[in-house]
C-alpha cells in the first residue's frame, strides 16, 4: 500500500508541475502584464534551452517555495499535513531543479542524480530532449518518464487546448504562430 501511495503523490506532483509548464508554453505571452516575465523566460527557454543553468536553485524555485510553503500552511490549518502533502510539497518545489538536471549531461550532474535518471526515477534528458523538439508541444512533466507518454498518446493536453478554446475563445500560443 505504501508503495502505491507512494507512486500516486509522485505521479500527481509530476501531473501539476506538467500542468504548469503547459500553461506557461500555451498561453503566457509577453504581452500579458502578469505573466510578462514568466512568458520572455519560457520563449529564451526554449530558443536556448541551457540559458537557465546559470540561475541558482533559489532564482528558479523561489516562486515554486512560496506556493509550497502556502500548500503547507493550508494543510496545516486544515489539519491536513500528512506525509503525502510534505512530499508532493517538495518534489513539487523542486520541479525545475529536476528539470534543469534533464538539461545537464552526465558529468555536470551529482552521481546520485544520474543514477536516479538512470533508475528512471528522475526523468531522463534523452526523454525531456523531447519536448525540444519541433514546436515544445510534448513532454510537459518534468519530474519523470512515466506520464508523457500516456499524456501524449491520448493528445491530454491538445483536448485541453480545444476545451479552453471553446469555452473561452482563448487561443494558445502554438496556434497563433
Amino acid at each position: 500500500m505504501l508503495v502505491w501511495e507512494l507512486l500516486l503523490v509522485i505521479l500527481l506532483a509530476d501531473f501539476v508541475s506538467g500542468f504548469v509548464h503547459w500553461a506557461e508554453d500555451a498561453y503566457a505571452r509577453p504581452d500579458m502584464p502578469w505573466l510578462k516575465k514568466i512568458a520572455e523566460e519560457n520563449l529564451l527557454h526554449h530558443q536556448r534551452p541551457r540559458d537557465f543553468l546559470r540561475k541558482t536553485w533559489w532564482q528558479s524555485s523561489y516562486d515554486l517555495m512560496l506556493i509550497g510553503a502556502v500548500v503547507l500552511l493550508l494543510a496545516s490549518w486544515f489539519n491536513s499535513l500528512t506525509w503525502h502533502v510534505v512530499l508532493f510539497v517538495v518534489l513539487s518545489v523542486n520541479a525545475n531543479q529536476v528539470h534543469k538536471w534533464a538539461h545537464r549531461n552526465r558529468t555536470e550532474n551529482p552521481c546520485w542524480v544520474v543514477w536516479l535518471q538512470k533508475t528512471c526515477l528522475l526523468q531522463t534528458p534523452r526523454h525531456h530532449s523531447q519536448h525540444h523538439r519541433g514546436n515544445n508541444d510534448t513532454n510537459y512533466c518534468v519530474l519523470t518518464n512515466l506520464l508523457n507518454p500516456v499524456l501524449d498518446r491520448v493528445k491530454f493536453w491538445r483536448v485541453l487546448e480545444v476545451l479552453i478554446s471553446r469555452l473561452t475563445g482563448l487561443q494558445p500560443r502554438l496556434a497563433m504562430k
